[in-house]
């Protein structure tokens, strides 16, 4: 969820948005709507799976507990339900790892029954309901690849985990001549990191020269292990949110910034 601010608080701050295109699209405007400017960088590409993830899918009525990662996790997995029509029961207890995705969740009808305070998987894994699920059938909905912490740690758990993996991210094509005259002309002020990811992209999409640049330019992420990977990519700047709290920190940086 983005948290509007007053028309001039970003006035002149050029953010590199490396979310996905489709995702970013909200940011980008808020950003705009604030006096920023929003260069589009997406550094991945959602797209979805083959539905043989279906297969695995088991008897509903047997399920105690679904977990959805993401906002695309949402999406993906009830596009599929509506084409195939199947009904999602009510005795499921759900878990969304944010409030963005338990918004999503909240749009296909869907109660949510757990979110953790914090987006991420450490406290999401802390929730009381997910702590003694020993033989309860759990369905995580997620992405492929990603972090193993919420899958290994539930099996540890004794649960009967069931993974189903309903999208998968790829590397955007991008225009080059585009990226090197934002290199070139010192276009960007400040990038933002909403993934790993991304961040390892940002550096493949950008031809080696530029690095040195890019590693001098102050980031924003929206964890701390996000910041701990900027890091060891040799990020200099790196200034955390949470994801709710994106356009404050972007305030909070646009007033001791000093623009060229």
């Amino acid at each position: 969820m983005i948290n509007k601010l007053n028309h001039s608080s970003l006035q002149g701050l050029r953010v590199l948005n490396t979310r996905p295109i489709e995702q970013g699209k909200a940011l980008s405007i808020a950003i705009h709507q604030a006096g920023g400017i929003a260069l589009n960088c997406p550094a991945l590409r959602i797209v979805p799976t083959k539905i043989e993830w279906l297969q695995a899918l088991p008897n509903l009525d047997t399920v105690k507990h679904a977990i959805f990662t993401s906002v695309n996790a949402v999406n993906y997995a009830f596009k599929i339900f509506a084409e195939q029509k199947i009904v999602w029961p009510n005795h499921i207890e759900v878990t969304a790892v944010g409030k963005s995705t338990a918004n999503q969740l909240i749009q296909h009808a869907i109660t949510v029954k757990n979110i953790p305070i914090t987006a991420d998987s450490e406290h999401l894994l802390a929730l009381p309901s997910l702590q003694h699920v020993n033989k309860d059938i759990i369905l995580l909905f997620k992405g492929e690849g990603g972090r193993i912490l919420i899958p290994q740690t539930l099996k540890a758990r004794g649960a009967k985990l069931i993974e189903l993996i309903v999208y998968r991210r790829e590397v955007p094509l991008i225009d080059p001549t585009l990226l090197k005259t934002w290199w070139h002309n010192k276009t960007v002020d400040i990038i933002l990191f909403t993934s790993q990811e991304a961040m390892q992209n940002i550096f493949s999409m950008f031809e080696e020269p530029a690095h040195s640049w890019l590693k001098n330019l102050p980031c924003l992420v929206i964890s701390k292990r996000l910041a701990a990977a900027a890091s060891s990519l040799g990020m200099q700047n790196i200034i955390i949110s949470s994801p709710d709290t994106i356009l404050e920190k972007l305030s909070q940086f646009n007033k001791g910034f000093t623009h060229e």
